[in-house]
């Protein structure tokens, strides 16, 4: 329903100076006994939304405490607001979108507002007629969000979503997306959820407000309200049952008790069953027709009263019999249905009536509603009690129309539903195996494997079992499980058998994933299995495995075999399935990284990101995003790699992916932070990440720590923790960080004991062909040859810097090593031209203690008048601000931007306006004319 309050005429049309919220009307007493401090709370969040500062919050509780009696005080208190109210319905609970659609009713003429695409995928979510192609499930989520905000461009919005917890999945997860991006919106977001005798509702990221028991002074308020004339022992007996519920206290009868009564204080529920068990006496009382037609409204949870009444009278059961209930309060009729006056009634309505009774009212309604409507099939399904296949395809009809609706998640338990009323063991496989699929899309890891596990104990299919054994296998591979290997071994079994040509795609995984892991037995295997199976694609395992090898420092391949191994599989290799194509041609990209081609990494991470924002394919993007943060940070645009970091961390709370999160901190924001030398950053991101990972994960922190190390003249720590990659067991994507080794052994004076891994080194430099990692091995050269032959390595690494300026810290360290050598070579001249160079490098990008040494070099040299140089303008812009003035001095209009970056139009230009004045600049205009 849509409620808009009355306004009052005398609000400004612009926030006053001073307390934004001066204007607003003192709120009214309150009615609620005890709730101060949590009206409040919700109060300050409805005020925020008036002057722009939106976000949301869950109440929880348990049954009867007040929650609903609270938000309703809140929002009832709320002047010149929109308020947009839903709840959740537990027989709607398996319907795609069914709570968003209610919600969204009375905004609808606001979505030929939205961004095609965002409008498209709102349509065909809602159901609206038109719309054909596919629903990318983040876009929704965009849509939901934007719908708000083109509703509150005219007054400020409330929602407010009664028993949040019985919302369908699809719903939830659009809502949350919006509810954790309203922070520049007029729009609050409430959610009201309760705990026990319900779901769980997990929400991470949003603030919850939590509604305890009265305290004993309010609780006794409340029983005075009820009967002031009641008996001490009375009175004292419901104090103590009621344990400050403030339901229990208005609804428990006064009658026998005994006083010796002893209320436990441990038990969760408690409180809750003794209110239900005191609905289900009032509900004994009355005759056995309401009974019936209480049991048929029940289990029929929308309340239609039509359907309800025609399927109650197949059981004895009327209209006029509603009248004892509505007398006794425990339902009334009101907008033309039936509605229980509190959902612990309606729980004892169904629970109390015998089972069979339970099953002649499901069965009595399918019958209702007839084969056309899906609530036919899912009464059918409650009204079935074996197997049946009638009962199975009625229930994947309604996958169906889940699945053309979007809704993965509804379509994958009506399709897991339909497989347990399914009497043949291969039908139910297939069924099973459709349903880990659509929980593999919607991110749901764990329940994908399960149902996969369920389809592979049904079958002997060898095509079935290929298929379950490679979802388990991808969503493993995710969080870096090394069970991972062996089920990607058994894909690739399954499909040998059935004479299959599919091999080489679980074979390809399962060598990246044992790279991944350091372990070089399991490539080896992999690698002889391809050999065995023949065919042409299996040639991508060996390929993979070949690479490995010779990345790894191992005999049976060189470093320039790998790099040709590695550059092979770009043009050769395809995904076995269009399900998996985005992350191979992400995998792709980090293969490229591998190869030392960041520029063609970056390029085809960067259009990955494009096309994943624009398509709303959420895992996918956040590798893509890693990927280019990685290929950014050896760019030197440390902003824009933390950008791209900040970005995928934001997205994971959709998509619940612990190992990405994981190495976003790693692989991209503890490198940065030890370059700058910020020991304290580098250990809350380390403790984060530790936090962060999946159990018996190994986190490659020590190539980055070394760096901190190395800066802050550690040499023997850095020497240590490097050496112990080099020569360790699986030293996996170490082989960048050989110029940080023989720098750190440089300086302990053991540049002896590594010639080996610069040898390895400068074999993977050459094979490249890059500029960039020939000036590196020059560098390395220079360190490790006799003194008076350094000066020509040096500069000869100056020179190929020059021509390839890839990596700009990586070149003022070769600076400073060259000027350091020249001032020891009394060649001060030439040493203060170059160190000043590295100053200005260091200096620009924050990397303070490396900045420190260039300077105190400088000034030994006899140039005491130092650098200046001004900071990275992108290091003055937050992550997010960064991201919006990119796009927006690339030409990207606010609605353009807010489409690829996930917020909303007036989020872009909440960031544009803080941006500018750090930027010195005041339009788009100007903007576009910053080099940043």
């Amino acid at each position: 329903m849509v409620y808009t309050a009355p306004s009052r005429d005398d609000a400004p049309a612009l926030l006053p100076s001073g307390d934004p919220l001066a204007h607003l009307p003192a709120p009214r007493s309150s009615q609620l006994l005890g709730r101060d401090d949590e009206l409040a709370g919700l109060r300050n969040l409805l005020d925020g939304a008036r002057i722009g500062h939106g976000g949301a919050v869950i109440v929880r509780g348990e049954p009867g405490i007040g929650k609903s009696a609270l938000v309703d005080e809140a929002v009832e208190s709320a002047q010149g607001v929109t308020l947009l109210r839903t709840m959740g319905v537990e027989a709607e609970h398996t319907w795609s979108w069914a709570g968003l659609s209610m919600l969204l009713h009375p905004l609808l003429h606001h979505v030929d507002k939205l961004p095609e695409a965002q409008a498209a995928s709102l349509r065909k979510a809602l159901g609206l007629a038109g719309e054909t192609q596919s629903t990318p499930r983040l876009q929704v989520g965009l849509a939901v969000l934007n719908l708000f905000a083109e509703a509150s461009a005219e007054r400020p919005v409330c929602v407010v979503i009664d028993d949040a917890h019985w919302l369908d999945s699809d719903s939830t997860e659009a809502l949350l997306f919006a509810a954790r991006r309203l922070g520049t919106e007029s729009v609050a977001m409430i959610l009201v959820a309760r705990e026990g005798f319900a779901p769980e509702f997990p929400a991470p990221g949003i603030p919850e407000l939590v509604v305890g028991p009265l305290n004993t002074a309010s609780a006794e308020k409340l029983l005075d309200r009820r009967s002031e004339d009641m008996s001490y022992s009375g009175r004292d007996w419901i104090l103590r049952l009621a344990s400050g519920n403030p339901l229990a206290l208005l609804e428990l009868p006064v009658g026998d008790h005994d006083d010796s009564l002893t209320v436990s204080s441990n038990s969760r529920f408690s409180t809750t069953s003794r209110i239900r068990q005191a609905f289900t006496e009032r509900i004994m009382a009355l005759d056995d027709a309401t009974q019936t037609l209480l049991l048929v409204a029940a289990a029929e949870e929308t309340g239609e009263t039509a359907v309800i009444v025609e399927a109650a009278e197949t059981m004895g059961a009327s209209m006029e019999d509603l009248a004892p209930a509505e007398r006794d309060g425990l339902v009334r009729f009101q907008g033309g249905r039936i509605e229980f006056v509190h959902p612990l009634i309606r729980s004892a309505a169904y629970h109390f009536a015998p089972r069979h009774r339970r099953i002649d009212a499901h069965r009595a309604l399918s019958e209702t509603f007839g084969g056309e409507d899906i609530r036919h099939a899912r009464h059918l399904a409650a009204a079935t009690t074996g197997k049946d296949e009638k009962a199975a395809a009625a229930l994947e009809s309604i996958a169906s129309y889940e699945s053309e609706r979007g809704g993965c998640i509804a379509e994958m338990q009506a399709l897991e539903r339909a497989a347990s009323f399914t009497p043949d063991p291969e039908a139910r496989a297939r069924r099973l195996v459709r349903a880990a699929q659509k929980a593999y899309s919607a991110c749901l890891t764990e329940k994908a494997i399960a149902l996969a596990g369920r389809a592979e104990s049904l079958t002997k299919n060898r095509e079935l079992l290929a298929r379950t054994a490679l979802i388990e296998a991808t969503v493993l591979s995710w969080t870096g499980d090394p069970r991972a290997f062996d089920i990607w071994m058994r894909a690739a079994d399954h499909y040998a058998a059935g004479g299959h040509e599919n091999t080489g795609y679980p074979l390809l995984r399962g060598v990246w994933h044992a790279w991944e892991t350091g372990d070089f037995a399991q490539i080896d295997y992999a690698a002889r299995l391809a050999e065995s199976y023949g065919g042409a694609n299996n040639t991508w395992a060996r390929r993979l495995a070949r690479a490995a090898a010779g990345l790894n420092r191992r005999e049976s391949s060189s470093p320039a075999e790998s790099v040709d191994a590695l550059r092979s599989l770009y043009d050769y290799y395809q995904p076995l399935h269009e399900d998996f194509t985005r992350f191979d041609a992400i995998l792709s990209a980090r293969w490229r990284l591998l190869a030392g081609e960041v520029r063609k990494a970056y390029e085809t991470a960067a259009e990955q990101v494009r096309e994943c924002r624009a398509k709303g394919a959420t895992s996918p993007l956040v590798q893509a995003l890693l990927v280019q943060g990685e290929s950014q940070l050896i760019f030197g645009r440390y902003a824009d790699a933390t950008a791209a970091a900040t970005s995928a961390v934001e997205i994971l709370p959709e998509q619940g992916d612990q190992r990405a999160l994981m190495q976003a901190r790693i692989w991209i924001l503890l490198p940065i932070a030890a370059v700058r030398g910020d020991e304290k950053r580098c250990r809350e991101i380390l403790s984060a990440a530790i936090e962060d990972a999946p159990a018996d994960s190994t986190l490659p922190a020590d190539m980055h720590l070394a760096i901190l190390d190395l800066g802050l003249g550690r040499f023997e720590a850095a020497y240590e923790r490097l050496r112990r990659l080099a020569y360790g067991d699986s030293p996996m994507f170490f082989i960048r960080q050989v110029p940080s080794l023989v720098e750190a052994a440089f300086r302990c004076g053991r540049t002896g004991e590594i010639a080996d891994v610069v040898d390895w080194f400068a074999d993977w430099a050459a094979a490249t062909g890059q500029r960039h990692w020939e000036a590196l091995v020059e560098r390395c050269r220079g360190l490790m040859v006799a003194e008076d032959e350094a000066g020509a390595h040096f500069a000869r690494a100056v020179e190929l810097h020059r021509a390839d300026d890839l990596d700009p810290f990586e070149r003022a360290r070769t600076s400073l090593l060259y000027g350091e050598w020249l001032r020891r070579s009394r060649r001060v001249s030439e040493a203060r031209l170059h160190l000043r160079d590295a100053v200005e490098v260091f200096e620009r990008l924050g990397a303070r203690p490396w900045n420190a040494r260039a300077q105190a070099e400088l000034r030994a040299a006899g140039d005491s008048a130092g650098v200046e140089s001004a900071p990275e303008l992108a290091d003055s812009l937050t992550p997010q601000e960064l991201q919006v003035v990119r796009l927006a001095a690339d030409g990207l209009t606010n609605r353009q931007i807010g489409e690829q970056l996930f917020i909303s139009p007036r989020t872009v230009g909440y960031h544009l306006y803080n941006a500018y004045p750090k930027l010195g600049v005041s339009s788009r205009t100007e903007l576009a004319r910053i080099e940043f």
